[in-house]
């Protein structure tokens, strides 16, 4: 895209008294006309509405009248707003059938750019629903095709987090190295917030708590400098509950959990009570968590945000049988299974799978004593055996026979397989 198209677009939001924040706003048609700045006012006023996390069925409704105006090629800024604002709103329905109108029309079929917005469009859809290995491989077609700066990094951050969800983490990390986004980030990087999440995710998986929660604290920084307090934009503070539970900051995780409870109520999108209603209940850790994680999950099927609700069925199970309901705990966790199965998620699937072997084991013998789970979670977090002896008053000698106890209970090898069998919800 042209240094003339940026100004535009950047113009029009000043023009339009707002400073709207569009993940991806760069993306344009090849050779499209100089688009009047009331063609876009609409539009941008109604997703600065959904960045800011209100009037949630107004928001839809005009992004609907958006779209069945004008012909898409004709704006296809406007086009990529009004879709944004339905994902937002949490309706996939209407930006599926939106993008396959979009499909069909020789126009966007034309062009490179119209084509990439498109491709981005249907992998974010893809990841909401849960399709999280179609929407890697469309987000790698869309790289290989070596668009420019800003869907470039909008790009790596979605793929980067479809990657998490698969559990490819070394590919995740390769993804951010080779677009040097592994490290310090530049203060002007094309849709930073949206790197930040993801590095967050990466984080998370990998055991890195107080980097994801640094990664996650930062996004939400970013986006607090542009109004956006909707957590349909990027969720970044139930993100960063997990890392904080797992870095052993109760009071930060808890915190963080009910804002977001409070935002998400706000918009109304079932999908993000759902993730907040999740949050909080492993922030609480008191008898009302498993009515908040049944709530959560409820709120997540009805949404059909099936990856979500794979990891709260998960998350539930897990704390069902930590309170000895080992029926219950089966059965939530086989739902989950069906849910990983119907996503083609072979890691959750293996995950989900241990757990139902460590809930079926004789005697109770896969059950951590109280040291044993707090090492294995110290050890988790990424501290050295010492640090853990330190920390607790113990020698480096019994801190290695309480992980070899755990490994042995829990069927792994070691330290790095803690990350997959551990929740930092139940730390």
């Amino acid at each position: 895209m042209d240094k003339r198209s940026v100004t535009g677009l950047r113009a029009t939001t000043r023009e339009c008294g707002t400073d709207t924040y569009v993940p991806g706003m760069f993306l344009s048609g090849d050779g499209d006309a100089a688009l009047p700045p009331d063609e876009l006012c609409l539009a941008l006023d109604n997703l600065d509405f959904a960045n800011r996390g209100v009037e949630r069925v107004m928001v839809t409704e005009q992004a609907e009248r958006l779209l069945d105006s004008a012909e898409p090629h004709v704006n296809p800024h406007r086009t990529w707003l009004a879709i944004l604002s339905l994902l937002y709103a949490g309706d996939l329905a209407s930006a599926d059938a939106q993008c396959e109108r979009l499909a069909r029309d020789p126009a966007w079929a034309g062009s490179v750019r119209c084509q990439e917005l498109l491709m981005l469009l249907r992998a974010r859809s893809s990841l909401l629903a849960g399709r999280a290995r179609r929407a890697r491989n469309v987000l790698k077609a869309v790289l290989n095709r070596r668009p420019s700066a800003s869907p470039a990094c909008l790009a790596v951050a979605w793929l980067v987090e479809a990657l998490v969800h698969l559990g490819e983490l070394k590919c995740a990390h390769q993804v951010l190295l080779e677009r040097e986004l592994a490290g310090p980030l530049a203060p002007d990087l094309p849709d930073r917030a949206q790197i930040l999440a993801a590095r967050g995710a990466l984080h998370m998986a990998g055991g890195h708590f107080q980097h994801a929660v640094d990664d996650y604290l930062a996004c939400g920084s970013v986006l607090d400098t542009s109004s956006v307090a909707n957590p349909a934009v990027i969720p970044w503070r139930s993100k960063a509950v997990f890392g904080a539970l797992g870095a052993r900051r109760y009071d930060l995780a808890l915190a963080l959990a009910e804002e977001e409870l409070i935002a998400a109520r706000r918009w109304g999108a079932p999908r993000g009570i759902g993730l907040a209603l999740h949050a909080v209940g492993v922030a609480r850790r008191d008898d009302t968590s498993v009515a908040l994680l049944e709530e959560a999950v409820e709120l997540l099927a009805l949404a059909r945000a099936r990856t979500e609700l794979m990891q709260a069925l998960h998350d539930l199970g897990m704390m069902q049988a930590r309170r000895q309901d080992v029926t219950a705990a089966r059965r939530r966790l086989d739902e989950a299974a069906v849910v990983a199965s119907e996503c083609g998620n072979t890691f959750w699937q293996e995950r989900i799978g241990l757990a139902l072997e460590r809930l079926g084991a004789p005697d109770n013998a896969s059950t951590l004593t109280r040291q044993e789970e707090k090492i294995a979670y110290l050890a988790r977090a990424g501290y050295s055996n010492r640090c853990i002896a330190e920390m607790n008053f113990l020698t480096v000698r019994t801190v290695e026979f309480h992980l070899s106890s755990v490994y042995r209970k829990l069927s792994i090898s070691g330290r790095r397989e803690l990350v997959a069998v551990l929740s930092p919800a139940a730390s």
